[in-house]
């Protein structure tokens, strides 16, 4: 495995990681925040019932004492009551003046101002307190104000261990969350390390070669199967490249050869022979014209297949177009009869014109070569829904169900020695099916030995 797919690996890993860790920790604050204040609204609840019921009791028996002649601002009348080391009482009067007090624990300097029965809760030195205000008052008389003030140190102090104890939590539970996010990330991506790595071994030696499917049926599993199906068309592309420029190449030798034995007899003693000379300049421009006959079907086939065709759909009738067709077939070929089926009789087609005439050309080319003089030809139409179907029929030699899967492959020949006797190539049916195909239509072919041959094209119409 190289080093840039080391890196690409670790970066993927080290992400899934870095996310399931802080997913899991923030889970585990959210809920440690829960449990903590919980935890704060439980204790604070708690010691607001007791402050407001103590509060009642106090400022009851204070105003029992003030009906029997005993002074709020006496400090006896609070020794009694001072019996929670936790609290702190009060007692302030009409004129918001302090008179009397019991502290159990330093306080902050408090007016009273607090009017409210329910109890306060502030922050003094590090500890939470509560203070809560009791109207000492009968029949509208007011004798004063009872503020108790409440140190909840005990529950600070489990306030504090709690919050450091879910601290640590949360710091252990982070340090476990990376460590089995890390392991199972890594886990995760350990087949798409192989893959990689079973990729990264294929060249063109080994194209054929294939990645191990997983077996459970996830992701990795259909990315292994893409890969594969990629590489089956690479394989096959990479083989019909090879396979193209060994016929490019046989398909020159021989005019090439040709061509190089009428120079070399030119040269040698053949200009002097005024027949000899004519008979190899005529040799030559044919083998001129043969190959720049095949350099434009091949240049016409890698247009295609670059998807460079510019289409000129227009709609025009069949039977014009068939007619031009068999009026210059009959002057190029007076040996074979010719005859059309067009169903409906005024048929037309939305097509490429000149590419449609340009594949029926190269159809009765085809047949022209395969179907004996005195063979009939006939060029068909038909309507199928919304396609439009053209045919070629012939009465010719016909060939195998087996060549009729193969016959549009470039530089496919049923019988190569009488394609080269007839001149062919074999890239006219390849020209053919990329017509239709370009018209985003099909081509098949139908054949039997001794029986002819029917090439059908069909080009969609919607």
């Amino acid at each position: 495995m190289s080093f840039a797919t080391k890196r690409v690996k670790s970066k993927l890993s080290n992400r899934l990681t870095r996310v399931y860790a802080a997913l899991f920790s923030a889970i585990f604050f959210v809920l440690s925040a829960l449990v903590f204040l919980l935890a704060y609204r439980f204790l604070l609840q708690h010691q607001y019932d007791h402050l407001i019921n103590t509060s009642q009791l106090i400022g009851d028996a204070l105003l029992e004492e003030v009906e029997e002649g005993e002074s709020l601002s006496s400090p006896e009348i609070l020794e009694e009551m001072n019996v929670d080391s936790n609290l702190s009482i009060l007692i302030f009067d009409r004129d918001n003046k302090l008179i009397n007090r019991v502290l159990n624990f330093s306080l902050p300097n408090l007016e009273r101002k607090h009017e409210s029965r329910s109890p306060e809760p502030f922050l003094y030195e590090g500890t939470l307190m509560l203070r809560v205000t009791y109207r000492i008052a009968e029949h509208d008389i007011e004798y004063g104000r009872l503020m108790l003030v409440y140190s909840m140190t005990n529950e600070t102090a489990f306030l504090k261990l709690l919050g450091f104890l879910l601290l640590g939590a949360n710091v252990a539970g982070a340090a476990i969350a990376f460590l089995v996010s890390s392991k199972v990330s890594r886990r995760m991506l350990a087949p798409i390390g192989r893959i990689i790595t079973a990729a990264n071994q294929i060249d063109r030696q080994t194209l054929d070669a294939r990645l191990d499917v997983p077996e459970p049926d996830d992701e990795l599993r259909h990315l292994a199967l893409t890969l594969n199906d990629m590489l089956d068309r690479v394989s096959a592309a990479y083989h019909q490249q090879g396979r193209f420029v060994a016929d490019v190449s046989h398909e020159l030798r021989t005019p090439l050869a040709v061509m190089q034995g009428n120079v070399d007899l030119l040269t040698r003693w053949g200009s002097e022979d005024p027949l000899v000379r004519q008979d190899s300049l005529r040799v030559l421009a044919n083998q001129t014209a043969y190959m720049s006959t095949l350099v434009d079907n091949l240049l016409f086939l890698a247009r295609s297949d670059n998807a460079k065709f510019a289409l000129h759909r227009t709609e025009f009738p069949v039977k014009k177009l068939f007619s031009e067709l068999l009026e210059e077939q009959s002057l190029l070929d007076p040996a074979h009869t010719y005859s059309t089926e067009i169903t409906p009789e005024n048929g037309a087609v939305i097509a490429d014109r000149t590419m449609i005439a340009q594949m029926l050309r190269a159809l009765v080319d085809n047949s022209v070569k395969y179907t004996p003089e005195g063979g009939a030809i006939t060029l068909g139409y038909r309507q199928s829904g919304d396609q439009a179907v053209f045919f070629v029929r012939d009465t010719g030699v016909g060939m195998e169900p087996e060549d009729c899967k193969h016959v549009f492959d470039r530089f496919y020949r049923v019988d190569a020695a009488r394609a080269r006797a007839t001149g062919g190539m074999g890239l006219g049916l390849s020209i053919v099916l990329a017509i239709a195909q370009s018209h985003g239509g099909s081509a098949s072919a139908e054949s039997k030995p001794g029986k002819g041959t029917t090439i059908t094209v069909t080009i969609p119409q919607d």
